[in-house]
């Protein structure tokens, strides 16, 4: 039983300082929806998107490196920071030079937040990133935590004080990165694990061979999430691709669920793979997971309407059709993810590349097909399908490194539900919410009848 303990101590860790963290910025979003035009809003968040494009081609993606290969009980950690910050290093320089050359011919307004957006970005993920691996988890959450209250009160400075809009709000985002970073680099003391007079060659090439097909994968998880708000753009303009950034922020709750568990399941999967009784251990953590993600999923598009007018305020309430299917979109991708940390586990992500790339091309053939016939519907469309793909694939190749029992009657239907239900709560049909309330009910018994005899046998142990 350590093993559900460590993952569920784990688990309330990272509860704490994610839910915190999340609610801070999900709570925010009045602010932004009152302070910045659909416009700006849609600006930013396409700054922020393009932050995710350059960092897995100017990094190399060795932050997702620095994470794994820090969890190995005889890791080299002084090298693997060492190496991870040198490849930061020489990535922070080519981006700087290209966006001072981009920048002489093509003046942009937002270039430089731009470029100092990406660096305290990557310096902050990495840091985090190599703080989990090392174990620190209270001093990684509590990062969070320190990161998200700066940007609150700079947010209500800068937006509120000093009224600077959408400069402010990068500004804002810079400043939260760069203290992150800082809190991190004294608090776990990771000063200590700098070598930079003895680089480690034969680990930096292992590191390598490890983060290198995470960059199409990365770039594939892009063009998943990102590339349609930039579809949009093209056939909508900035407006419409503001008022769908600003629904997308929506079902960040059902990824904030999802993410809370992430980071505990990513160590303990890695811990744990290989040993003999991992095959139970990974079934039994999957069947709850899918109970846990599915009915949170239903609750919330049932609560929608609702939760969308505290949230969305003025021009930016009409989004709110866009959420149901969103977090539909977004419950497929915490399985997904679910199933790609075996990727992590084995250290073969050839297939996590694969399988991205195919639901990368699956979206933009759907987007470019649906979206100048039916409107920013055909991006929620071709979300779910890709996001579909890329789970079904991943289900099917990681049987090859772990076997899980998977409940499949529960999870077809219960996915069909929800599909369903996130349907009908954005027509105008009659009793749409007292069908939603009726679908949700009836997800809830079905995940009760499927881990009946678990609860039984908690019972009697009791």
């Amino acid at each position: 039983m350590d093993k559900f303990k460590q993952l569920l101590s784990n688990t309330f860790i990272f509860a704490v300082g994610n839910v915190l963290t999340k609610l801070m910025l999900f709570f925010l979003m009045p602010l932004y929806t009152t302070t910045l035009t659909t416009a700006e809003f849609g600006i930013s968040d396409l700054l922020n998107n393009t932050i995710e494009l350059l960092l897995p081609i100017f990094t190399l993606s060795i932050i997702e490196a620095v994470f794994r290969f820090s969890l190995d009980k005889d890791a080299d950690h002084k090298g693997v920071l060492t190496l991870g910050l040198s490849i930061l290093t020489i990535g922070f320089i080519l981006i700087v030079i290209l966006v001072s050359i981009g920048n002489y011919f093509i003046k942009y307004e937002y270039a430089w937040y731009l470029v100092f957006m990406f660096i305290t970005y990557a310096l902050k993920y990495l840091l985090a990133s190599f703080t989990r691996g090392l174990g620190y988890v209270k001093i990684f959450a509590l990062n969070g935590i320190v990161s998200t209250i700066i940007l609150v009160i700079l947010n209500i400075l800068f937006l509120m004080v000093f009224n600077w809009g959408i400069h402010g709000y990068l500004l804002a985002i810079i400043i939260s990165n760069f203290f992150g970073a800082i809190y991190l680099f004294f608090v776990a003391k990771l000063y200590l694990y700098i070598k930079i007079n003895n680089i480690n060659k034969k680990l930096l090439k292992e590191m390598l061979v490890f983060s290198l097909p995470n960059i199409p994968n990365l770039l594939s998880w892009w063009v998943v999430n990102i590339s349609s708000r930039y579809i949009i753009i093209i056939f909508y303009g900035a407006s419409i691709a503001g008022l769908f950034s600003a629904a997308s922020k929506l079902p960040s709750m059902i990824n904030l669920l999802s993410a809370i568990f992430q980071q505990a399941w990513q160590y303990s999967s890695s811990k744990e793979y290989g040993k003999d009784d991992s095959h139970q251990f990974f079934s039994n953590v999957f069947k709850y997971y899918s109970a846990f993600i599915m009915v949170s999923c239903s609750g919330l598009i049932m609560m929608t309407p609702f939760i969308s007018k505290i949230l969305l305020k003025g021009d930016f309430y009409m989004a709110w059709t866009y959420v149901p299917l969103l977090l539909f979109s977004a419950t497929l991708g915490c399985y997904s993810v679910f199933f790609g940390t075996f990727y992590i586990a084995s250290k073969k992500n050839f297939m996590a590349m694969i399988s991205t790339i195919i639901g990368g091309i699956v979206n933009l053939i759907i987007c470019f097909t649906l979206v100048p016939n039916i409107g920013v519907k055909g991006v929620l469309y071709a979300s779910v399908l890709s996001y579909f793909v890329i789970v079904v694939i991943r289900i099917i190749d990681t049987r090859k490194y772990v076997n899980i029992n998977i409940h499949w009657a529960t999870l077809i239907i219960g996915l069909c539900i929800l599909f369903c239900q996130a349907n009908i709560i954005m027509t105008d049909i009659p009793f749409k919410l007292e069908i939603s309330v009726f679908l949700f009910f009836l997800v809830s018994i079905i995940i009760i009848i499927t881990i009946y005899k678990d609860i039984i046998n908690i019972k009697k142990k009791q």
